[in-house]
């Protein structure tokens, strides 16, 4: 029945394809090429100060600027944190105790992979960069504090392209696939296939990649400016974390001049005065980092 194609073109029915862990190579004129690394981390949670990564997968392609040529390395394992998985983390990943009981990641071997790797990328980067940054071994840590980082969920513009969710498996099923998800590996080869099955979305995220922005905090701006500052989108620092007391955003430096005239007609009323406003400027390898919600 699955060839018929009565069946096939039925309106009560949705075939699905298995998201494909291979990749057939591709040749390419271009002698400069580059390695692009998809991380992917299960964690026992959200806190990357706090909760243990448990399992690591990587997925490593070479690239240039004909497109995507071939699959150069893959790595999963899984890591023992020393300490009982939560039952809701073992609902959501399946990993159990026994499973993770004396395995380590070989931060070795990721590290020969990382040095030369041009690119990370992560379905949700500003997950996965900070446990990177943060629990990863001290050779590791400079890697990835230095890399750029791209991020398939907010790189690529998914509403544009007509879909509802930036969720990984709800893109790849409208996309016409499905995977065994929330294994480290398995979302690697998700996010890959995202890159392959959407058209121009590899363009589209490298050239999101070159974007920099200022991290822009409106201190001492006046009380009652707070609206007009709420609706441009500016959020509240409570100056108790590593950003001052006051408003902050962050802006793409094309629209930088105009957000200052903003700022001085609107809110402080005086022409250049917030050309002295507290800063942070971002590039991809601080991008998604809890380092560019920082300003010294």
């Amino acid at each position: 029945m699955i060839n018929d194609p009565i069946t096939l073109n039925h309106p009560d029915f949705q075939i699905l394809k298995r998201v494909k862990t291979s990749f057939e190579e591709r040749d390419s004129a271009e002698e400069k090429q580059f390695m692009a690394a998809i991380i992917d981390l299960e964690t026992l949670g959200l806190d990357a100060r706090q909760h243990d990564i448990i399992e690591l997968g990587l997925l490593a392609f070479s690239f240039s600027s004909e497109g995507i040529l071939s699959i150069v390395d893959s790595y999963n394992e899984l890591n023992d944190p020393g300490k009982p998985i939560p039952q809701e983390i073992t609902a959501v990943t399946g990993i159990r105790d026994e499973d993770v009981r004396g395995k380590h990641i070989d931060w070795a071997y990721i590290g020969q992979l990382l040095h030369k790797t041009h690119l990370i990328i992560c379905h949700n980067s500003r997950f996965d960069r900070n446990f990177l940054e943060l629990q990863t071994p001290h050779t590791i840590q400079p890697l990835i504090r230095h890399a750029p980082f791209a991020c398939t969920m907010n790189d690529i513009n998914w509403k544009n392209r007509g879909f509802e969710s930036v969720k990984l498996d709800y893109l790849n099923w409208k996309l016409g696939f499905f995977y065994d998800g929330h294994r480290a590996l398995n979302d690697c080869w998700a996010t890959f296939n995202l890159l392959i099955q959407a058209d121009g979305a590899f363009e589209e995220l490298k050239e999101n990649l070159r974007k920099k922005e200022t991290l822009l905090s409106a201190t001492n701006a006046p009380f009652d400016k707070k609206d007009l500052l709420k609706e441009r989108q500016y959020r509240w620092s409570d100056g108790l974390s590593q950003l001052p007391k006051g408003w902050w955003r962050f802006i793409p430096n094309e629209e930088l001049v105009a957000e200052h005239q903003w700022l001085d007609e609107l809110i402080y009323g005086k022409q250049g005065a917030s050309l002295t406003l507290p800063r942070n400027e971002i590039t991809a390898r601080k991008r998604y980092s809890f380092r560019a919600e920082v300003i010294d």
